[in-house]
C-alpha cells in the first residue's frame, strides 16, 4: 500500500483551541498535536487545523469600523524611546552652584543622602535603562517638611480618568522632551528665595513627568482593545515609550501603585504584538507582584492582571501554570457579590475549561462548561445571547471528544438564538466558522467550504482587505481546500494570510510562523520537500525567539520536519527528531495526551519503514492505549489507531491480525459516521491492499470500488486519494488477468497524480512502475 504523509494544517491557538480533527490518512495518520493560537483568550471559536493548531475556527464578533483603504506599512523605529542628549560640560558658574547646593545654601540632598527627585528624573532620562535598581521610595526635603515622592505620584492618580487628550501622542512626547523634565535647572536663576523657586520648579518637573506618563497611558488605552490595523500599528509604535517610562518608574523611582501596574499591563500588550511572549509574561508577573503588595486581595485591577497573565501563559504552552492563575482569579471573584461578578466567574470557568481541554482533561472541562452554562441560564434565561459563548465552547468540546453530531445540534441551537435576536451577519461569523469545522469533521467539506467563503466575504465587506481576522478565515478556508485536494487554492489563501500577518504584526510574529508551517503543509503535499523544509525552518527560527524551548508549537514544527525527513528517506534523522519531539511533549503534557499518541504513531511509522516491525507494533499499540485512556474506546481516534495497527501487522506478514484490526476499524467508523463518510476511505484502501497481497483480487475490487465511489461523491476524482484508489484497483484487475482494464486505471491514476505532484514524486514513480509491470506475466509481479 502507498504511504500518505501529510503535514497537518490549521492554527491555534491562541485561545480556545479545539481537538485535532485531521482527516485520517490511508496508511499512517501524520498529525500535529493540539496547539492554541495566540490571539484571543476569551473567544469561543478557534482556527481549524493549522500546523500546531487544534481544530475549531475563530472569528471575532465585536463590531469594528471598516477600513476604507490599505493601512500604511509601519517601519520600525518611527517612535524611539525618549533619551536626552548627553550633558554638556559644566561651566564654572554651574560648578559653583552645585557646590552651594551641596553645602545646603540652596537645597539639601534628600535625607537618604541621594539627589533630589527632580535630579533623578533628569538622570533617568539621560541614561535610559542604565539605572540603579532596588531603591526605596525617594524622600526629599521641602523647607522643613520631608516629602515622599511616591505620594506626589499618587496624588495624581485620581486625575487619570478626567484627563482629556486631544493631541497626538507624538506631539505630546515632543512637548515632554522640550520641557525641563529632561534637563537640569539652569544655574544663575536663584535669588534670595532660590530654594523655594528651585523646589517649585522641580516639583513642576515631576508633575510634568507624571502627566506625560498618564497621557501615554490614556492614549494607549484608547486603542487597547482594537484590532484595526492602524490601531495595531499605533500600539507597536507606543511600545518603546512605555518601556522607557516603566524603567523610570520601577528601576529608578521604585513607584509601586496603580499607575505603574497599568503601564506594565500596556507594555506587555505591546510586546505581545511583537511576538515577545516571554518578555510580556515577565512584565505581567512584575505587575502581579506589585498588585499583590499594594492592592486589596479582591481588587479588580489585580484580577485583570492575573487574567492577562493567564492568557500569556497559555500562549507560552504553560498549561498547568495557566490553570493555577485562573483558579486565583476565580477565588477573587467568588468573594465578590453582584451579577457582574457571576458573569466574570462564568467567563473564567470557560477559560479554565479551555485549558483543561488542551491538557486532555476533557470530562473535567465539560463539567466546568456545564457549570458556566448554569450560571448564564440562571442570569439570563435559556434563549439569551449571553449563553451562546458557552454553548459554542461546549459544542467544540463535543467535536473534540469525537461527537460531531452532538456538536452540530448545539451549534444549531446557538444559531436559532442569534437569529431570534437579529444578530448582524458579521457578528454571526464565529458561529458559522464553528459550524464549518463541525461539517468538516462530519465529512461534508463542500458545505464547510461554502460556510468559510461566506464568512470571508462578510468580513471583507465589513472590515476591508487587511483586517487581522481575514487572515484567520483564509487559513480555515485553506484547510478545506487541502481536504478537497485543491492545493493551489490552499496555497493562494495561505500566501495572502502571510502578507496580511506580516504587514499587521511584523515578520517575526508567532502567527507568521504558524502561516509558514501551513504553507509547508501545502507544498509538502504537492511534493516540494525542499520548499516545505525551508518554510518549517523559517517558522522554527521565529518560534524559538518567541517561546520557551519546550513549547507545543515548537514540537509541532519539529514533528513536521521529521515527517519531511521520513518522506525523503532520511529515516535515521526522522527517528531522532520524533524521539526529541516525544520527550518534549511528555514534558509539556505528560504521557497521557493525544499529542503524545500522535507522535508515537509517527515514530512507529518510521520504525516500521526501517524494518523493525515488532517495535512499530508496540508503539502503535501504546498510542492506541493512550487514546483509550484519554477519549474512551469509542472515539474516532481509536479507529485510526486500529487502522495503523492493522498496517503494522500487514507489514509483519500477520495477515489475519491485520484483517482483524482493519475490519474492526471499519466497523467503528461505519457506526460513527455511516456508510459514505470520507474517513472510511483510508481503511478501505488498506483492506484492498491487504486483499491484493493475499491474492483475493475480487474482494479487493469490492472494497476499493466502494472507496472510489465515496471519493467521487465527497472530494472528486482529481484528488490524490482517488488516484491511489485507482492505482490499487488497477493492481486488482492485473491480478485477475484483465491487463487492459488495469492499464486504463493506472493511466488515469497517473494523470491525476502528475496534475498534483512533480514528476519525481514517490507516488508518481510508483504508478509508473506499476504501468511498466503490465507487460509482464501476472505471476512475475510482487506486491
Amino acid at each position: 500500500a502507498m504511504m500518505e504523509n501529510r503535514l497537518s494544517i490549521g492554527e491555534q491557538p491562541p485561545p480556545t483551541p479545539e481537538g485535532e480533527k485531521k482527516r485520517e490518512k490511508p496508511i499512517e495518520e501524520k498529525s500535529a498535536p493540539p496547539t492554541p493560537e495566540p490571539e484571543k483568550a476569551k473567544k469561543t471559536t478557534v482556527e481549524t487545523e493549522e500546523v500546531g493548531g487544534e481544530a475549531a475556527p475563530k472569528a471575532d464578533s465585536g463590531e469594528v469600523k471598516p477600513l476604507h483603504a490599505e493601512p500604511p506599512t509601519v517601519e520600525s523605529g518611527v517612535f524611539k524611546p525618549l533619551m536626552a542628549e548627553p550633558p554638556r560640560p559644566k561651566t564654572p558658574a554651574e560648578k559653583a552652584k552645585e557646590a552651594a547646593q551641596m553645602s545646603g545654601s540652596i537645597e539639601k540632598p534628600g535625607i537618604d543622602g541621594r539627589n533630589s527627585a527632580a535630579d533623578r528624573v533628569v538622570e533617568a532620562s539621560l541614561y535610559g535603562s542604565n539605572l540603579v535598581a532596588g531603591e526605596v521610595p525617594i524622600m526629599r526635603r521641602e523647607g522643613s517638611v520631608v516629602v515622599n515622592v511616591e505620594d506626589t505620584l499618587r496624588s495624581f492618580e485620581d486625575e487619570v480618568d478626567s484627563i482629556t487628550f486631544n493631541n497626538s501622542v507624538h506631539n505630546a512626547m515632543r512637548k515632554f522632551a522640550r520641557n525641563a523634565v529632561l534637563r537640569k535647572v539652569k544655574g544663575g536663576q536663584s535669588s534670595s528665595s532660590a530654594p523655594d523657586t528651585v523646589a517649585q520648579q522641580r516639583k513642576l518637573q515631576l508633575q510634568q513627568f507624571v502627566q506625560a506618563t498618564k497621557v501615554l497611558l490614556l492614549t494607549y488605552e484608547k486603542v487597547y482593545d482594537s484590532k484595526e490595523p492602524t490601531d495595531l500599528a499605533m500600539k507597536r509604535m507606543l511600545g518603546p515609550q512605555l518601556q522607557y517610562f516603566v524603567n523610570c518608574m520601577l528601576t529608578k523611582f521604585n513607584f509601586k501603585n496603580r499607575v505603574s501596574v497599568r503601564a506594565l499591563k500596556f507594555y506587555a500588550d505591546s510586546l505581545l504584538l511583537l511576538g515577545e511572549l516571554v518578555k510580556a509574561e515577565e512584565a505581567l508577573e512584575t505587575a502581579q507582584n506589585i498588585a499583590f503588595q499594594c492592592f486589596n486581595p479582591t481588587d479588580l485591577d489585580l484580577f485583570d492582571i492575573l487574567r492577562d497573565r493567564a492568557n500569556v501563559l497559555a500562549r507560552l504552552g504553560q498549561k498547568e501554570e495557566t490553570a493555577g492563575v485562573l483558579e486565583q482569579c476565580i477565588t477573587i471573584i467568588e468573594q465578590l457579590d453582584g451579577e457582574d461578578m457571576l458573569e466574570k466567574e462564568s467567563g473564567l470557568l470557560n477559560e479554565l475549561a479551555q485549558v483543561h481541554g488542551n491538557i486532555g482533561n476533557l470530562s473535567y472541562a465539560n463539567n466546568l462548561l456545564q457549570r458556566s452554562l448554569s450560571i448564564q441560564e440562571s442570569l439570563h434565561g435559556s434563549m439569551s445571547l449571553e449563553i451562546c459563548d458557552t454553548l459554542s465552547r461546549l459544542a467544540m468540546l463535543r467535536n473534540k471528544m469525537g461527537e460531531p453530531n452532538q456538536a452540530h445540534s448545539q451549534l444549531n441551537r446557538v444559531m436559532r438564538i442569534q437569529e431570534r435576536h437579529d444578530v448582524p451577519r458579521h457578528q454571526f461569523s464565529g458561529t458559522l466558522c464553528n459550524m464549518a469545522a463541525v461539517n468538516a469533521a462530519l465529512g461534508d467539506h463542500e458545505k464547510s467550504k461554502v460556510l468559510y467563503q461566506s464568512v470571508l466575504a462578510t468580513q471583507e465587506r465589513q472590515y476591508g482587505q487587511w483586517y487581522p481576522e481575514i487572515a484567520t478565515s483564509l487559513s480555515n478556508l485553506a484547510m478545506v481546500h487541502m481536504a478537497l485536494g485543491e492545493y493551489e487554492e490552499a496555497k493562494d489563501c495561505l500566501q495572502r494570510t502571510h502578507r496580511i500577518r506580516s504587514r499587521v504584526y511584523g515578520k517575526k510574529h508567532p502567527l507568521v510562523a504558524s502561516t509558514l508551517c501551513n504553507l509547508a503543509s501545502v507544498v509538502f503535499t504537492m511534493g516540494d520537500m525542499k520548499e516545505a523544509m525551508k518554510f518549517n525552518e523559517d517558522a522554527l527560527e521565529i518560534q524559538k525567539a518567541c517561546y520557551p524551548e519546550a513549547h507545543p508549537l515548537v514540537a509541532v514544527t519539529l514533528k513536521n520536519m521529521a515527517m519531511i525527513e521520513n518522506s525523503t528517506g532520511n529515516l535515521d534523522k526522522a527517528k531522532s527528531l520524533y524521539e526529541r519531539v516525544l520527550q518534549m511533549e511528555e514534558l509539556i503534557y505528560g504521557e497521557l495526551h493525544p499529542a503524545v499518541a500522535s507522535t508515537l504513531n509517527n515514530l512507529a511509522d518510521t520504525v516500521l519503514e526501517q524494518g523493525e516491525t515488532a517495535k512499530a507494533a508496540v508503539l502503535f499499540q501504546r498510542a492506541m492505549e493512550t487514546n483509550e485512556i484519554v477519549f474512551g474506546k469509542d472515539h474516532p481516534d481509536i479507529a485510526r489507531n486500529l487502522n495503523n495497527l492493522g498496517r503494522a501487522f500487514k507489514e509483519m506478514g500477520d495477515y489475519d491480525g491485520a484483517k482483524s484490526k482493519l475490519i474492526q476499524s471499519l466497523e467503528m467508523k461505519e457506526k460513527r459516521y455511516g456508510d459514505e463518510h470520507i474517513n472510511l476511505v483510508p481503511t478501505l484502501m488498506n483492506l484492498g491492499d491487504l486483499f491484493n497481497l493475499t491474492k483475493q483480487p475480487m474482494r479487493a475490487k469490492d472494497v476499493l470500488t466502494r472507496g472510489l465511489k465515496i471519493c467521487e461523491k465527497k472530494i472528486g476524482m482529481k484528488h490524490p486519494d482517488s488516484a491511489k484508489l485507482l492505482r490499487l484497483l488497477g493492481n486488482s484487475f492485473y491480478l485477475m488477468g484483465d491487463l487492459s482494464t488495469s492499464e486504463k486505471l493506472l493511466n488515469k491514476s497517473l494523470d491525476i497524480l502528475e496534475g498534483v505532484y512533480d514528476g519525481d514524486h514517490p507516488y508518481v514513480l510508483a504508478t509508473r512502475a506499476d504501468l511498466g509491470a503490465c507487460s509482464r506475466p501476472v505471476g512475475a509481479r510482487v506486491f
